[in-house]
């Protein structure tokens, strides 16, 4: 047993232990032997005959529902359900509204009119939406079957156009009088007859095609009242989005939005009481895509139902990328690939070729055997002709905005596409554009090529225009008008028209001749010149993706293959067009095409195409079963939640409890993304041996939920009031685990990617065992860089929890416990200051800290010497033959003489990359950051996946890590690049970038909204980026070659000894790191132009870094604890910082020397340090964490017995 957790018994919530969680999840008051009890159905039976059933209730009819809705299922249609079925089917029977978006043939419209009858069976009403009369019929056909395979009757109404007027009025009848329980019908129906419902309420509303269904924006008000919502509702739910809407153009003006944010807020909550005290319906909406713009109307389902309609997978793609030159004649290439090829090809012109090229193309192509059609603008129709195979090939516009590009899901039919040149943009480079967009657009290209200064301005440009963008028409008509009559505008206009001015007057001067020069020499960027007007030539990844995507859709069995040839027409395009990929999807490696290397993907290519068929076609294979699941990922932040599901397109929110949960298609798994926010669960306060029961030799940690007091901020555990405040209004992380769970149900499997070390490797404990009787399938992710690949392979390579790792923890959180408790409590009672705290490690280093700060006030004198050769000299202590006062009367006569000149060649290796302790040394050497404010950066750094995990004290580079510094450095340096492992023990490594992304690079690919980060990066930010980056690439560089002088310096009987690089010989790390040298000196006699002579410390208090850096050398404390230590002393005023330096205060000394003298045994470093290397024995599996924990316990006794 490794913990008692408060309120997780899944029945009484009361206390229960680990143990009793990962079997049944019911404590011993609610069911004595667990042991005895062997499956849900007997638990139930048991905890009724006890009279003792209570919140278990509703999870046990929900497995007994789930199981009769599988048998239900599988009578119904002759098989068992899928497990993105399943996952639906749950959703539905725990009454969550919610969206599917997946693709056809994983039976979404199946699963729909399952439930529907279901619900018919159970006496509930439902309906279900088709976007077509055949449809109607097909569904209302397979009601009928499934009915006669499962023997059971429904009342069920269908209205199309294909029935009779006679029909339609008896229908329409029935319908008003309620004689029903299943009515099917189009999307019309809704629109022409809504008035046939009057107050009706259905319990189950399935909308099959919800883009059909969307092109009628007012069908979803009238399908809220189907639900039950009032117009008041209704209307109070749209009042929120307006509001919303304002709160948001206050805060992108600057301007405060409280009073705005309180409307909202009580407009929720007379929607949330309507909805606890009126019947509301569940809604299910479905779709193979999801193109419908985000309007007022469709944000009704996230203010009333507490979803997003459906995401975008826009980063699943399975394509080889293939290039060939353009050569003489494009159209030509382009009919060579068709005839080689075949139909289902769609072509995409650059943009900067125009319409009219895609006609010619057209032509061309139809000329010479070719059905091929110019798709310039949505079409339908056409569609149809090119899917049943009429057409060979459209043709359209490179561009995000192009019709053919976007929106477009035929998997069947689109097998590969080509682009007739380098998908590319032209942007007139002028400052003489009013609309935002435009002059943002124009920003975003030209920034790298300004000045430094010029460039942070721009940066501050591009965040304010990001701001207001999109704007309409009639705001930049306004904005043009103003500024070309100077006048006014009020409101949200008149911002739009100051950013606009300023820019306009930023590009005026920035845009001069020597950046239009550097533009020319450029190998990402091309000018081209027409009449008196420059334009740059940029490339277009984003029309790249969206228009290659087309030929990769998801279905029943993954991800279609693909094919995309690029015929290359402007190689400097091209080139930018490859950076720009890799760092958009994490790779893009294009290859040289080759006609037996493309076929042999074809025949892949036409493989899936031929089993889309056949899903089409109800032969559903064996081999695709299951291949999409659901999961539950949980992670520490929202950050790096959000950094997870932007690796895979765009996420759509729903919320749980009020919990937000990120939802996006990974693939293989439909993943749910939630943050526990850290930790969930802490040692109480009020129970046990300081949260720690002590039973018959065995120590047991009794945990509660994480409490956070809204009115002061503290963070407690095991108490109902805040300790410091005694306020009652906190919030607990009870209402996250109730969010997990209830997902929990809904899923396939939950995934737990915590952290890499043993506080992540707890917390992934805690949510497993609060997890566990809700879902079996948990298993641990692990990954020391927050990439797509690094995930993917987590995913791969996912384990079981560590239990060493977990007892470790236990260890050290029952220690810092138990001492720390134990201490403050003597502190407490002879110094009555009740802020006072001590531990084991922070009572060593606030020794250290006194000892150096003492050694400090002991005084050297230094003379300070500037010799004639511009040679300067200090010498320790110096004897001189007069008084010091007549320093500078004796100048004159003082000679200095170089002598014993010895010139020889060094070689320097790069220092290692940076592990946690000389990371935060060199950030408070070289920025002046504290330790925690280190930590917090690498943390967002980590987070947003710029750099790996920053607790580390290993420095070992891995072969992806290799990977990344070979790119950066073989592109600009390729001769200086040595890889060097840095091999240590263990499996962590070192901290390094991620990506080969130097920090100029990182902001213009930011800037250009390539790299979209879930957190807006501040100067700090990039600060630290720089360090780690420089401090990487170095490591894996060439030695540098120095030439060094050694000599001696005598000044009047007194000598110094030097030595100095003088100059390189040969370059490596140093082009990044580097190395000052001072000009060489002969060997002489020389005159003394200047001198003082200093008193100064003996030695200098330590800087936070450099206490850290003691820390790790003496072996206490960890990566993970170095920065609190430091941060714990300075907040309990027992050390301040004065210029970057640690200084004692005197209540530091004597609570110090009061802790030293009372109780040294049990803080020295000795015993710190030997209790450190126990905890690293229990993670390593070689010691029993109880044994530990009984030594501890009996020093614990020890210390509160003593004075």
């Amino acid at each position: 047993m490794r913990g008692i957790y408060y309120g997780l018994c899944v029945n009484c919530e009361g206390s229960i232990s680990d143990e009793r969680l990962l079997h049944l999840g019911v404590c011993e008051k609610c069911v004595g032997k667990a042991e005895a009890v062997k499956s849900w159905g007997q638990l139930l039976k048991i905890l009724r005959e006890k009279g003792k059933l209570y919140f278990a209730e509703e999870v046990f009819a929900f497995h007994q529902k789930l199981g009769e809705f599988s048998l239900f299922f599988r009578k119904a249609v002759g098989q068992r359900m899928w497990s993105l079925q399943e996952t639906w089917a749950r959703r539905i029977l725990l009454n969550n509204s919610f969206s599917i978006v997946a693709p056809t043939g994983v039976g979404k419209t199946v699963l729909g009119t399952v439930s529907a009858l279901y619900f018919a069976v159970n006496g509930k009403r439902s309906y279900i939406i088709v976007p077509t009369a055949l449809l109607v019929q097909q569904v209302v056909e397979r009601l009928n079957v499934f009915s006669e395979r499962l023997s059971v009757k429904s009342r069920t109404l269908c209205y199309h156009a294909g029935m009779s007027d006679s029909e339609r009025r008896e229908v329409l009848e029935k319908v008003a009088r309620g004689e029903f329980e299943i009515l099917v019908t189009t999307e019309r129906f809704l629109i022409n007859r809504f008035d046939v419902f009057e107050a009706k309420a259905f319990d189950f509303v399935f909308v099959d095609d919800v883009d059909s269904f969307l092109k009628s924006p007012k069908n979803i008000d009238k399908v809220m009242k189907l639900l039950g919502f009032s117009d008041e509702i209704i209307t109070a739910a749209f009042r929120i989005i307006e509001l919303r809407r304002e709160a948001s153009r206050l805060e992108r003006m600057g301007k405060p939005s409280e009073q705005v944010l309180r409307e909202i807020e009580r407009l929720r909550h007379q929607i949330e009481g309507y909805k606890l005290q009126n019947k509301i319906g569940l809604l299910v909406v479905s779709g193979a895509t999801v193109k419908a713009r985000r309007t007022k109307r469709i944000k009704l389902f996230e203010e009333l139902l507490n979803f997003q309609i459906g995401f975008k997978p826009e980063f699943l793609r399975n394509i080889k990328d293939y290039y060939l030159p353009a050569e003489d004649s494009p159209e030509q290439h382009v009919l060579s690939l068709i005839q080689r090829f075949g139909g289902g090809c769609l072509v995409f012109v650059p943009s900067v070729f125009g319409r009219d090229y895609v006609a010619k193309l057209s032509a061309f192509l139809n000329v010479n055997g070719v059905k091929a059609y110019a798709y310039m603008k949505m079409d339908e129709e056409m569609l149809e002709k090119f899917q049943n195979g009429e057409y060979d090939a459209l043709i359209g516009v490179a561009s995000f905005r192009s019709p053919l590009a976007r929106g477009i899901d035929l998997p069947e039919r689109i097998r590969y596409v080509i682009f007739t040149g380098v998908p590319r943009m032209e942007i007139r480079l002028s400052w003489d554009e009013y609309n935002p967009v435009k002059l943002l657009t124009l920003l975003k290209n030209v920034r790298e090529f300004l000045e430094p200064k010029m460039q942070e301005k721009a940066s501050q440009l591009i965040n304010m225009l990001r701001r207001v963008v999109p704007v309409s028409r009639e705001t930049v008509e306004k904005v043009r008008d103003a500024l070309e009559k100077d006048v006014q505008l009020e409101g949200f206009d008149g911002y739009v028209k100051d950013i606009v001015s300023e820019t306009r007057g930023f590009l005026r001067e920035a845009i001069t001749p020597k950046v239009i020069e550097a533009i020319s020499k450029s190998r990402e960027v091309s000018l081209k010149q027409r009449n008196s007007e420059f334009f740059l030539v940029v490339a277009d990844p984003v029309a790249y993706v969206q228009a290659s995507g087309r030929a990769s859709r998801m279905f029943a069995g993954g991800i279609t293959r693909g094919a995309s040839f690029i015929l290359i027409d402007d190689e400097k395009a091209f080139y930018s067009l490859k950076k720009q990929l890799e760092f958009m999807l994490g790779e893009f490696s294009p290859l040289k095409f080759s006609l037996k290397a493309v076929e042999r993907w074809f025949k892949g290519v036409d493989e899936d195409r031929r089993i889309i068929m056949e899903i089409r076609e109800g032969k559903i294979s064996k081999r695709l079963k299951d291949f999409i699941k659901t999961a539950l990922l949980v992670v520490e932040s929202p950050t790096k939640a959000r950094t997870i599901s932007r690796f895979f397109g765009r996420p759509f929110k729903r919320k749980i409890e009020n919990i937000t949960v990120f939802e996006v298609s990974a693939g293989e798994y439909v993943l749910n993304i939630v943050a526990s926010m850290g930790h969930i669960y802490d040692l109480v306060l009020n129970e046990g041996f300081h949260g720690v029961k002590v039973e018959d030799g065995r120590f047991t940690p009794i945990y509660d939920f994480i409490k956070k007091c809204r009115k002061c901020g503290e963070q407690f555990a095991g108490l109902d009031f805040c300790p410091k405040c005694k306020s009652q209004d906190y919030y607990s992380k009870k209402e996250l685990v109730k969010a997990m769970r209830k997902i929990a149900l809904e899923v396939n499997c939950v995934f737990v990617a915590t952290d890499p070390d043993i506080e992540g490797e707890k917390i992934a404990y805690d949510v497993y065992c609060s997890l566990y009787p809700m879902n079996r399938r948990i298993e641990r992710l692990e990954f020391h860089e927050i990439t797509k690949k690094a995930f993917l392979q987590a995913i791969k390579q996912r384990r079981e929890i560590n239990l060493k790792m977990v007892e470790a923890q236990l260890v050290r959180r029952i220690e810092d416990r138990w001492i720390g408790f134990e201490l403050s409590q003597k502190l407490w009672q002879r110094f009555r200051n009740y802020r006072l705290s001590a531990g084991r490690v922070q009572t060593p280093v606030l020794g250290w800290i006194i000892e150096q700060v003492n050694e400090s006030r002991k005084k050297k004198k230094i003379l300070s010497a500037v010799l004639s050769n511009g040679l300067k000299v200090s010498i320790e202590n110096p004897n001189l033959p007069f008084p010091s006062q007549q320093l500078e009367e004796q100048l004159r006569s003082i000679k200095a003489r170089i002598a014993d000149l010895v010139t020889e060649e060094r070689v320097l290796n790069p220092p290692p990359p940076y592990t946690t302790d000389t990371l935060l040394r060199d950030a408070s050497a070289k920025l002046g950051f504290p330790a925690t404010k280190t930590m917090m950066i690498a943390q967002d750094l980590f987070e947003i996946g710029l750099c790996t995990y920053h607790r580390t004290d290993a420095t070992t580079v891995s072969t992806v890590g290799i990977g990344v510094a070979k790119e950066y450095i073989q592109e600009r340096y390729p001769s200086l690049f040595v890889p060097r492992r840095y091999a240590v023990e263990g499996a962590h490594e070192c901290i390094r970038p991620t990506r080969a992304i130097d920090v100029e690079r990182l902001k213009n690919l930011i800037s250009l909204g390539l790299l979209r980060l879930p957190k807006r990066l501040t100067v700090d930010h990039f600060q630290l980026y720089n360090l780690i980056f420089k401090r990487f690439i170095a490591s894996q560089m060439r030695e540098v070659r120095l030439l060094y002088q050694k000599f001696k310096v005598l000044v009047d009987g007194n000598e110094a000894y030097m030595e100095n690089p003088v100059s390189i010989v040969s370059e490596g790390f140093n082009v990044v790191l580097p190395i000052k040298t001072v000009n060489p000196v002969e060997e002489g006699e020389y005159t003394i132009t200047f001198a003082r002579l200093l008193t100064v410390p003996a030695a200098r208090p330590y800087t936070q870094g450099e206490i850290i850096a003691l820390m790790r050398e003496k072996g206490i404390g960890r990566p993970s604890t170095y920065a609190k230590i430091v941060f714990t002393i300075l907040e309990r005023n027992y050390a301040v910082e004065r210029k970057n330096r640690l200084i004692s205060t005197p209540l530091g000394f004597r609570v110090y020397m009061y802790l030293r003298q009372n109780f040294g045994n049990y803080t020295s470093e000795e015993t710190t340090r030997r209790l450190e290397s126990l905890m690293d024995l229990v993670e390593q599996g070689k010691a029993d964490y109880n044994e530990i924990l009984k030594e501890l316990y009996q020093e614990i006794l020890e210390i509160r017995k003593a004075a």
